[in-house]
């Protein structure tokens, strides 16, 4: 790669992190989100989850509608401001300690189904959590959904080699060989012979124009084609795919259809065409920061605060059941005790036809993310 294409792109990953920055003060504010730990030191209550729906995959596996994020971080600093964390102004990054205490209380109040990736340098927090609970006999390995993400293309001044690659200097063949370490690491630091659902993380590294992009994502599927055939994997899917990419992969030579495409959806937020494409196509839809993290919080917006008075719920609570009526799975992330509840409750209210009709628009008119390139950028 050119001097010029590495310059472009380091800016435009630290661009994409910076809007992180703002996000999580906005929503923090909005939601009530305060510290990683809980106000409350004893057990949570644990919350009905046998009605949460589920949303059947294409070979038969049943997916929980709503899992716990573990994607944690800090990406506050900038030139003129210091981090978030007041004894180490200058951190920039992930901050997978906080996964303990916020996966204990999400288990102990009823969620199922967790949500991590290699990158987020979380998964080892969540095997020791598991493993406490496989140990006392709280939990089987059956009583959980564990969704894992590989194949994520370096980013520079958050990343380091291992949870990355740089994907635009590999070959297809170095990609198989390096996802195929990937799995396996994922495996062993989670502590479990077996994952539900194997993402690839991103087509390529973010922004990129390679041409060698649609070979190296080839020879990525491939390798989880394989695992899926061995039974390391009840399932297998892509993240932040375009359906041009998953068209491409399919043309290419993929022997199977991705059950899972995880983009970014919000009410402010929607990939129209690629949710009509994966409908269609019978691929399950999982929505990542389902509550925004953008310049504006869609939890005061005053549609989404106007239908949650009128039902008696928090905005955060209709703002993910949106997204479940209209067929996604959903990953909101938190630490605090009272969000994480909020979050999993959401079958005691249904929102009508009307009320759906005036959410609708918002994606449109607002139109905002958290900073990320768009799926069609690479």
């Amino acid at each position: 790669r050119s001097k010029m294409t590495a310059q472009h792109q380091t800016a435009a990953f630290r661009l994409a992190f910076l809007l992180f920055a703002a996000a999580i003060g906005a929503v923090a504010a909005a939601s009530g989100e305060a510290s990683c730990s809980s106000s409350s030191s004893s057990t949570p209550t644990k919350i009905e989850t046998s009605n949460v729906p589920t949303i059947r995959l294409s070979n038969g596996v049943e997916m929980p509608s709503v899992a716990a994020g573990s994607c944690f971080r800090d990406c506050s600093k900038t030139e003129t401001n210091p981090s978030g964390i007041a004894s180490n102004p200058k951190f920039f990054g992930f901050l997978p300690e906080k996964t303990y205490r916020s996966l204990t209380l999400a288990l102990d109040m009823g969620y199922t189904h967790i949500d991590t990736a290699l990158v987020y340098r979380s998964q080892k927090q969540i095997g020791a959590v598991l493993a406490a609970q496989f140990m006392s006999g709280q939990l089987r390995r059956e009583d959980v959904f564990i969704t894992s993400k590989l194949f994520h293309g370096e980013m520079a001044g958050l990343t380091r080699r291992g949870s990355t690659l740089p994907l635009d200097d590999m070959t297809p063949e170095e990609v198989a060989d390096a996802i195929e370490g990937q799995f396996e690491q994922i495996l062993e630091e989670l502590g479990l012979g077996y994952v539900d659902v194997m993402l690839l993380h991103w087509p390529a590294i973010m922004d990129s124009k390679s041409e060698g992009n649609a070979a190296r994502r080839l020879a990525a599927w491939r390798v989880l084609e394989d695992m899926y055939e061995r039974g390391q994997a009840r399932a297998i899917g892509v993240s932040n795919f375009s359906e041009h990419h998953l068209e491409q992969l399919m043309a290419d030579g993929a022997k199977i259809l991705p059950h899972v495409n995880q983009i970014e959806a919000s009410v402010y937020k929607q990939w129209d065409d690629i949710k009509a494409y994966c409908d269609a196509k019978g691929i399950a839809l999982m929505a990542y920061s389902p509550l925004g993290l953008g310049k504006e919080s869609l939890l005061t917006d005053p549609v989404v605060k106007s239908i949650a008075n009128a039902k008696g719920v928090a905005t955060s609570q209709v703002a993910l059941r949106y997204l479940i009526q209209k067929g996604y799975a959903v990953l909101p992330m938190s630490s605090s005790e009272e969000r994480l509840r909020l979050n999993l409750d959401l079958l005691g209210f249904e929102l009508s036809e009307e009320e759906m009709e005036q959410l609708d628009p918002l994606a449109k008119a607002k139109d905002e993310g958290i900073g990320l390139p768009s799926p069609y950028d690479m």
